[in-house]
C-alpha cells in the first residue's frame, strides 16, 4: 500500500471506501458514474509491520471484523502429521514412514523460531514466512 498521506488517507483505500459508501465508480476516462448492483465485498487484513500501514477506521467501519489467533505448535503438529500419514501411507516402505514426526516437528520448529527471528521491517519486506511454506517443505 502506499505511504499514508499526510491527511492520514491513502488513494486505494479512498477508492474503496467511495465505492463502499456510493455503490459505485467513476468511470476513469469520461468521469461517467457508474453504479455497480449486486456485490460483496470481502477483505482481509495482516497486522502493521513490514511496511503494512493501519487501515483506517473510516473503511474498517465498513466490515465486520474477527481476528484469529495464530495456531499452536501442537495444532500444527497435528494437520501436518495427518497431512503427511495420508502421503506416506501411499506404498512407502516403514523407514521412510517412521520419519513422518521428526520431519513434522522438525519442519514446524525451524518454522516457529523464523517467524521469531526473522520479523519483516521496511528494509527487509521479503521476511514473510507463512503455513504455505511449511507445506511446500512437508
Amino acid at each position: 500500500m502506499p505511504a499514508v498521506e499526510v491527511y492520514g488517507a491513502q488513494p486505494p483505500i479512498e477508492l474503496i471506501r467511495l465505492f463502499l459508501d456510493r455503490k459505485g465508480l467513476y468511470e476513469r476516462g469520461t468521469w461517467e458514474w457508474k453504479d455497480v448492483e449486486d456485490c460483496t465485498v470481502i477483505s482481509c487484513a495482516a497486522p502493521p509491520s513490514g511496511g503494512r500501514a493501519v487501515i483506517t477506521p473510516r473503511l474498517s467501519r465498513r466490515f465486520n471484523m474477527f481476528c484469529l489467533p495464530e495456531a499452536s505448535q501442537g495444532t500444527l503438529s497435528t494437520i501436518f502429521s495427518s497431512i503427511m500419514k495420508g502421503f506416506l501411507g501411499t506404498g512407502f516402505s516403514d523407514k521412510v514412514k517412521n520419519l513422518e514426526e521428526a520431519a513434522v516437528s522438525s519442519t514446524i520448529e525451524i518454522y516457529i523460531k523464523i517467524q521469531e527471528d526473522l520479523r519483516p521491517t521496511p528494509s527487509k519486506f521479503h521476511y514473510l514466512f507463512n503455513l504455505r511454506d511449511v507445506s511446500k517443505v512437508i
